[in-house]
């Protein structure tokens, strides 16, 4: 039997409904890892026993990805960093919000022992035309534009490929993602713990750099929203299988988030970021 463990991010709360609404649950499947000293956590009511890890409790830590807005990436790059991914054979992530199925870890069991190759799970997921026509662009030249024309070459899929092709000294083209036809969204994945340990090289490599804080800074979670695209690239270059036919409800909670001090911004640039957005 292969072993699995998806790390569920959180910040303060968690719902058991989430998680008791498969039937199958099993909680050895999962780390529920809290985030953001700047809360209390809120589950001293809750009634499922749950495997719970400080976030800064990690041998290998550091506070800066947290607090410059990079939320489940920051989680990626410590499990990496600490090299917990190699306790077992697939490892996934997802979000305090998604909800689970009723026969999810029965499910995910049986398809990944079953499998003589390897799979990618996206339990969200967007086609190519959705993440492309969304029009995310990177320009070096507009750095506070957000979103503009969707064959713009500052597209961020166009910059990610080939940031992603100079790393690893690959050719893939977007006909290549064209094809996969699969992106998977929302940080909300599973896959093998060899192919976990490939992508954060260069997921890993962009955090490090900064690059991606120099875009859209009228907008603090801009990190995370990039490096999920990131992500999104990165796994649907694959080579393995991804199975998207396990789509989990993704519920929306009106929770404010403390924004950290250094995403304050001058009222000129306030005036700025507004005009640029017009």
């Amino acid at each position: 039997m292969k072993s699995w463990n998806i790390y569920i991010t959180f910040f303060k709360k968690l719902y058991d409904d989430h998680y008791l609404s498969d039937h199958t649950f099993n909680k050895d499947n999962f780390t529920f890892v809290k985030v953001n000293d700047d809360y209390d956590v809120e589950i001293a009511d809750n009634k499922l026993d749950y495997n719970l890890l400080f976030e800064h409790d990690f041998d290998i830590y550091n506070p800066v990805w947290q607090q410059k807005g990079y939320h489940e990436n920051s989680v990626l790059h410590h499990v990496y960093q600490n090299k917990s991914y190699l306790k077992h054979d697939y490892v996934g992530f997802m979000e305090y919000d998604h909800v689970l199925n009723r026969k999810f870890c029965k499910n995910i069991q049986h398809i990944i022992d079953e499998s003589d190759e390897d799979l990618i799970f996206s339990f969200e997921t967007f086609s190519y035309k959705q993440l492309w026509e969304q029009g995310i662009v990177l320009n070096p030249f507009w750095r506070s534009k957000q979103e503009g024309r969707a064959n713009s070459r500052w597209n961020c899929i166009n910059v990610i490929l080939k940031q992603y092709n100079k790393f690893y000294g690959t050719e893939f083209t977007l006909d290549d993602l064209k094809q996969k036809n699969c992106f998977p969204i929302c940080h909300a994945v599973l896959m093998p713990s060899h192919i976990f340990e490939k992508i954060m090289r260069f997921h890993s490599f962009i955090m490090e750099s900064g690059q991606v804080e120099k875009y859209h800074s009228f907008n603090w979670r801009s990190n995370a929203g990039l490096m999920e695209r990131y992500l999104a690239v990165e796994l649907s270059l694959e080579k393995a299988q991804i199975i998207s036919n396990i789509q989990l409800e993704h519920r929306s909670y009106n929770i404010k988030v403390v924004k950290p001090e250094w995403s304050e911004q001058s009222l000129f640039k306030k005036f700025k970021n507004q005009f640029l957005r017009r």
